[in-house]
């Protein structure tokens, strides 16, 4: 049984869809086959997602919001043949793809998207098998949950919303309520309706619910995923949330690590049982975070981070690194020190080329008050080091992020030089 927003899907409801599917010319032949879906019922897209998976087929879950075209695509080139696009009249709009991508031996499983280095997607495929894998592992790691209802306010196509809170509370006989209502009440109802529930969300969510709930009455656990949540966000969410985690995990191996008691906004918490991970083993020298698998496979993450005695520490992005002079440059650690001086509300540190291969530091920030480019610049020196201050500072309206609450670095390094307001 599922929840979505108020409305409930019993198990009547599953045995039925899959009495539909039995008898569908497509998805009755669906092992082996791939399939890629673009649905706009959440409901419908989880009986559809158990189903590919019983049956041993491969499954693309794409963005509800997909236009046509993109879900065309996208669907050519994961290597898929067939493309699920809508559900009317009790059937599928069913459109063939001629794709020349399709990999005939690989195993069945779920196929997801990340962000490559041409800015075009990078397609992920994970076995079925490997992602059970993963969900015992997960259910083992982190007991603490068994009895809390996980209240999913994140993209069920997306691996964190789809295996971490879907499909790990099946797998625990829990009945997840799954959130399309993405206004912070609506959200925040659904948390108080059900005391002992554990929150799924992006950090950007989160910040916003925690400026919403009151110390007095705080809620009872969050997970947060995704990106590292800014210090002050943390120790204040951490006044208004008796059990707060954070996961980290990444496309190719789903989730890595987990942890409550929180030493710092960028602790990732304890290994998970199923992986081993290799990285820094100090904050002074963080290094690559390299995952072995089961299988002995390893995984380059492309993320630095170190150890404190078990607990992973994330520290940033490796192409987000900057280098000035042959110092490295972490932009968290900068924008910590900035988003300490009053006045300012938000701040991304980015690099940009200065020529000669060298780089710059870059800050944009948001502040209600006129805050010239040398005051910040002198805050930051009795804090930072001089290679660590930024250079090339603007005023902006406000830091874009992404729906999953990220902000693109590589984005705004790219892009024109942004109008700064009149400091």
């Amino acid at each position: 049984m599922i929840h979505v927003d108020d409305q409930t899907y019993d198990q009547g409801y599953f045995k039925s869809r899959f009495a539909q599917f039995d008898v569908h010319p497509v998805l009755s032949g669906c092992a082996g086959r791939r399939l890629a879906v673009c649905l706009q019922d959440t409901a419908l897209w989880i009986a559809l997602c158990l189903y590919i998976k019983e049956k041993g087929g491969t499954v693309f879950p794409l963005p509800i919001d997909t236009p046509l075209e993109g879900a065309r695509r996208r669907a050519e080139r994961s290597g898929c043949e067939i493309l699920l696009v809508a559900f009317h009249d009790d059937g599928f709009e069913v459109i063939a793809i001629d794709s020349q991508n399709v990999l005939p031996d690989a195993p069945a499983g779920l196929i997801q998207t990340s962000s490559g280095t041409t800015g075009e997607p990078k397609f992920i495929e994970r076995s079925w098998a490997s992602i059970d894998t993963e969900i015992e592992s997960y259910v083992s790691h982190f007991p603490e949950a068994n009895d809390w209802t996980p209240i999913v306010a994140c993209p069920a196509t997306h691996s964190y919303g789809l295996i971490c809170g879907i499909l790990v509370a099946l797998r625990r006989g829990l009945q997840p309520v799954i959130i399309r209502n993405l206004n912070p009440k609506f959200i925040l109802r659904k948390l108080r309706e059900l005391p002992s529930s554990i929150l799924y969300s992006s950090p950007a969510m989160i910040t916003t619910l925690a400026m919403l709930v009151k110390e007095e009455e705080p809620l009872w656990a969050v997970m947060t995923s995704g990106t590292v949540l800014q210090k002050a966000t943390f120790e204040k969410l951490a006044k208004k949330v008796r059990h707060l985690y954070q996961q980290y995990g990444c496309s190719e191996a789903g989730c890595l690590s987990l942890g409550n008691g929180l030493l710092a906004a960028n602790d990732q918490g304890k290994p998970l049982p199923h992986i081993a991970i290799a990285a820094g083993t100090n904050a002074g020298e963080p290094a690559d975070i390299v995952v072995t698998l089961p299988d002995g496979r390893t995984v380059e993450t492309r993320d630095l981070g170190y150890f404190i005695g078990d607990r992973l520490h994330f520290v940033s992005r490796i192409d987000e690194m900057i280098n000035v002079a042959g110092f490295n440059v972490y932009p968290g650690e900068v924008e910590e020190v900035v988003l300490a001086m009053p006045g300012i509300r938000d701040a991304v540190v980015f690099k940009k080329s200065r020529g000669f291969g060298g780089e710059q530091v870059c800050l944009h920030f948001v502040s209600e008050e006129t805050i010239p480019a040398d005051a910040v610049r002198a805050f930051c020196a009795g804090r930072l080091a001089t290679h660590q201050i930024p250079m090339n500072i603007a005023r902006v309206e406000a830091i874009p992020r992404l729906p999953n609450g990220k902000i693109s670095r590589k984005a705004l390094a790219e892009a024109p030089p942004a109008p700064s307001l009149t400091f």
